[in-house]
């Protein structure tokens, strides 16, 4: 099935089914830079990781669709610290031709199949926190999976409020959470895991320390899906269980307190000039 960007736009994004056809379209993505590129490429094992595990691109996108709504209306996106830009591309399908998304990253990969499909303006970083964009540049911006690589998350989230308009929105994914039972699990296991995790609590008090409203939070994300790549991951029953029981995750993240267990945290927060 094809489905254009109008037709995203324009009424098939609101049925029961579209994250079902999100879903798709980040796969098709995922299968053509596999095509395209070679296996020596530095983060081939990374992306082919992502392009088998459905689980992993599920979450995804119900990740995205959680914080949506609150960019609605924004005519100008930074995806920072973006990496293949899996939120740009769903952007570019939300909002429709005229979004200008930009995108920022330390990587020096090659994205091209994932930006180029975005329409995404590019820039490599070259300082650990600043960012080389003016003041006030962006209706939004979003963090997928970034502040907790960040080497000093405070200054960071100074650099985001300065380059957002008053009143946009900071949107935060993925961000490890400190009681995540999974995170628990591959530490003590010895396999990679995440070295700084956050609490919901704390983390309001930091982005309102930094200028940032809360609007939204919550919990994302309590079963696994084995997005990192592991060598189980990788065997076929292990990738089915896993996608069959991903569909218990929207229902898990709203039961007390099991949520309180997810990997997880998503926050959506506003840009204010005074409290």
């Amino acid at each position: 099935m094809s489905i254009g960007v109008g037709d995203l736009r324009h009424g098939v994004a609101a049925r029961p089914d579209r994250a079902e056809i999100y879903a798709r379209r980040i796969a098709e993505l995922y299968r053509t830079y596999l095509e395209r590129t070679p296996p020596e490429t530095r983060f081939y094992g990374y992306i082919h990781a992502h392009s088998r595990n459905r689980a992993a691109q599920l979450r995804h996108v119900d990740a995205f669709l959680r914080y949506a709504p609150w960019l609605a209306g924004a005519r100008s996106v930074l995806d920072w610290g973006c990496r293949q830009a899996v939120d740009s591309c769903l952007l570019r399908l939300y909002l429709g031709e005229e979004a200008e998304l930009h995108g920022c990253d330390i990587d020096r990969g090659e994205f091209g199949v994932f930006h180029d499909f975005a329409r995404l303006h590019y820039r490599p970083l070259e300082h650990t926190w600043l960012l080389p964009y003016a003041d006030a540049s962006f209706d939004a911006v979003v963090g997928s999976g970034a502040l907790e690589h960040a080497a000093h998350d405070g200054e960071s989230l100074k650099e985001l409020w300065r380059v957002l308009r008053p009143d946009g929105h900071l949107v935060i994914t993925f961000l490890p959470n400190a009681w995540s039972w999974t995170e628990a699990v591959n530490q003590a296991l010895g396999n990679e895991h995440h070295r700084r995790r956050y609490r919901l609590g704390e983390t309001r008090r930091l982005l309102l320390h930094h200028g940032f409203l809360p609007v939204h939070a919550g919990y994302h994300q309590v079963l696994p899906t084995a997005a990192g790549g592991s060598r189980l991951a990788n065997r076929p029953l292990v990738r089915g269980l896993l996608e069959r029981g991903y569909g218990l995750n929207g229902f898990l993240e709203r039961t007390w307190p099991v949520n309180r267990l997810a990997a997880n945290l998503l926050i959506v927060a506003r840009k204010v000039v005074s409290f």
